[in-house]
């Protein structure tokens, strides 16, 4: 793919998710600024539950389309298998849902409408990956622009309700809407193949290393709103909504970069090549990005939200330190797993997501958010550190690959 190519698709998908990011953060100001911190906290906590489940397969499923639809030999092959996946592991996560919520906010309701949520999150998160696969990323951020707008509309209707559960809707009303009008265009294979079973162990495999990088930000917000106060549940949550449309445009960048390398993988000093200029590139772009908006914390957050959410500054500059790290890795994880080297990616990340989550576990009953921000600068901070190191020093082809998918 020529270098202008690549950067033509960066623009697109990184529009597409920053303006889903920024439509986020619209939803969640709305609700700090007309409600309360208690209101943004059961919103943001629900809506990161629904993030965490989306990695528990949909993810994963999403980042398999971005590399195998992007291959005209290996397309329909593929489609027929994520589509199967797909409906298999969204119904369940869906019904797991609703006790989940029910626990975190105490609100039946709210349970029910986590449930909606997660579905429609689950589907648009599938959908995106899918037109990324098949470089549709105009129709994309068309659709990111669409249905970001409606989330906001409906969401000024319901705002007098003064429920949490009605919150909920217009998020899920936008999400499905994109999925809706993101069908494939790739007709699936009639029967089933031995591709098909190669697409599925690279989804687990993409899964594991999405669950365990990704996991650990919304598992914060879950952990803060479950042994915090709701007050103080409510300052975090400002921050982490501040500090979520920056990581957000680093997944977009992650996406459109997979495909990239795996049409490189026959040349792989050219894929080394393009992995150093991506990786300064990007290095160079987050952290005058991330550092600008760690010394001006204090005015964003004042600007936003208000002089009542003054007590979010020092988490929202901790998260934001290690949301930089993460996305420093966006060139990294692609290269890793477009040159067959999912698995040690994957393994990375269990290690440090383990150690994350088990860092929360003991810590955030203690601690509360102070509890919950080191296991996840233990488990995301180091897993990155571990990532960027391997994409330089570990080979760039793989033996256990089994079919080269480039074009």
């Amino acid at each position: 793919m020529k270098q202008h190519s690549v950067a033509g698709q960066l623009i697109l998908s990184t529009y597409g998710m920053g303006i889903q990011g920024v439509a986020r953060l619209v939803y969640t100001l709305v609700i700090g600024r007309t409600l309360s911190p208690e209101a943004l906290s059961d919103t943001t906590a629900i809506l990161s539950l629904a993030v965490y489940l989306a990695l528990v397969w949909p993810a994963g499923a999403a980042i398999a389309a971005t590399r195998y639809l992007a291959n005209p030999d290996t397309a329909a092959d593929s489609i027929r298998a994520l589509r199967t996946s797909f409906w298999v592991s969204t119904i369940p996560l869906s019904l797991i849902a609703i006790p989940i919520a029910w626990w975190i906010t105490g609100d039946l309701p709210t349970g029910l409408a986590s449930a909606v949520l997660v579905f429609s999150y689950n589907a648009y998160v599938f959908s995106r990956g899918v037109l990324t696969g098949e470089n549709r990323l105009l129709r994309a951020a068309v659709l990111d622009t669409v249905s970001s707008l409606l989330a906001i509309t409906v969401l000024l209707l319901v705002l007098t309700a003064h429920s949490s559960w009605v919150l909920l809707l217009p998020l899920s009303a936008g999400y499905l809407l994109f999925a809706l009008f993101a069908r494939s265009r790739t007709v699936a294979a009639p029967s089933p193949s031995s591709l098909q079973r190669e697409t599925l162990a690279f989804t687990r495999e993409a899964t594991f290393g999405a669950l365990v990088m990704g996991g650990m930000l919304p598992a914060t917000m879950i952990f803060v709103r479950a042994f915090d106060t709701p007050t103080a549940a409510g300052m975090f949550a400002a921050a982490l909504t501040l500090a979520t449309p920056a990581n957000i445009v680093a997944q977009a960048v992650s996406q459109v970069l997979l495909p990239h390398f795996a049409r490189l993988r026959a040349d792989p000093s050219a894929m080394r090549a393009s992995h150093r200029r991506l990786f300064a590139l990007t290095a160079a772009g987050f952290g005058l990005i991330f550092g600008a908006l760690i010394v001006f914390a204090p005015w964003i957050l004042n600007l936003f939200y208000g002089t009542r959410y003054a007590d979010g500054v020092p988490a929202m500059q901790v998260l934001l330190g290690i949301v930089l790290l993460l996305s420093l890795t966006s060139a990294p994880s692609a290269l890793l797993l477009a040159s067959g080297r999912e698995r040690l990616a994957a393994r990375i990340w269990m290690f440090a997501f383990v150690i994350g989550t088990a860092t929360m576990l003991l810590l955030a009953p203690v601690w509360g958010q102070w509890g919950a921000l080191v296991g996840y600068a233990l488990g995301g901070g180091g897993g990155s550190i571990v990532i960027i190191l391997c994409a330089f020093l570990a080979p760039t082809t793989s033996t256990h690959v089994r079919r080269d998918i480039t074009t």
